[in-house]
């Protein structure tokens, strides 16, 4: 009974929060859309194609990939390395796989062995483009082990942005659906640019599982051509993970499409 009542109030927390993100965006939008005719909106600019800890909202062009690297050291979680590939099927669904190579030592373990840990497919589709001061996506994934005691994992998501000036605001929440158990993320990213090429991040990063974790993650990507770049983010604990210090390493490129 008290199982029960746990996740009752669980997922009505994460019904809350996913009603908020509608409650605040569609409105902006729909304001927006009624001064279209006068052409006050703006376009969205594409400042950076990844966050540290969180996601974009925008989806690949159509015949656009984008590959991702990643390499993260965070304490009481481990190190792990990934490689990330989006593909634009349309210019609002694209298809995307991840690959991520763990690294993690638990307490009680004498060895820290690494393995390939799970292989990660799914789907994104843009519901508002981004060439409004607004953006919403959504999609879902499916978490495939490759371990016999992994358990195959569904990850629904929502994700928008919204544009304030020269300030890009994004924000995501994901969940991830086990046998066993859930977990919950939920992001909420800034990015401004400072001068040609250089844009700094600043990232809440919040998970729940068993205990709730929250991050703040500064960071700085550094455009190094016109479709690639690379940057450094710093996942610091602020509550859950206790003298938590991190790094995150991203390098991404972009191919195709009509650029």
């Amino acid at each position: 009974m008290t199982l029960t009542l746990n996740l009752r109030q669980e997922w009505c927390q994460r019904l809350a929060m996913l009603s908020l993100i509608v409650v605040w965006g569609i409105p902006a939008h729909c304001q927006t859309s009624a001064f279209g005719n006068g052409n006050i909106h703006t376009a969205m600019p594409e400042y950076i194609q990844e966050f540290f800890l969180s996601d974009t909202v925008r989806c690949q062009e159509k015949g656009e990939i984008q590959f991702t690297t990643a390499t993260q050291s965070r304490h009481s979680v481990g190190t792990s390395a990934e490689l990330h590939v989006e593909y634009g099927i349309t210019d609002r669904l694209q298809f995307a796989i991840e690959t991520p190579f763990g690294i993690v030592a638990q307490p009680d373990q004498e060895e820290i062995a690494p393995g390939w840990s799970s292989v990660n497919v799914g789907f994104l589709y843009q519901l508002i483009r981004s060439d409004r001061p607004l953006a919403l996506s959504a999609g879902v994934a499916i978490d495939i082990p490759l371990h016999a005691q992994g358990e195959l994992g569904y990850e629904p998501a929502i994700l928008f942005a919204r544009s304030f000036h020269k300030l890009q605001v994004h924000g995501s929440v994901i969940s991830q659906i086990e046998r066993s158990e859930s977990t919950f993320a939920y992001n909420l990213a800034a990015v401004f640019p400072i001068k040609h090429g250089w844009f700094p991040t600043l990232e809440f990063n919040g998970r729940h599982r068993e205990t709730s974790a929250f991050y703040l993650t500064p960071g700085l990507y550094h455009k190094l051509r016109r479709r690639s770049e690379i940057g450094i983010g710093i996942p610091l604990g602020v509550r859950g993970i206790p003298n938590s210090l991190g790094v995150v390493l991203k390098t991404n490129w972009e191919f195709g499409g009509e650029h």
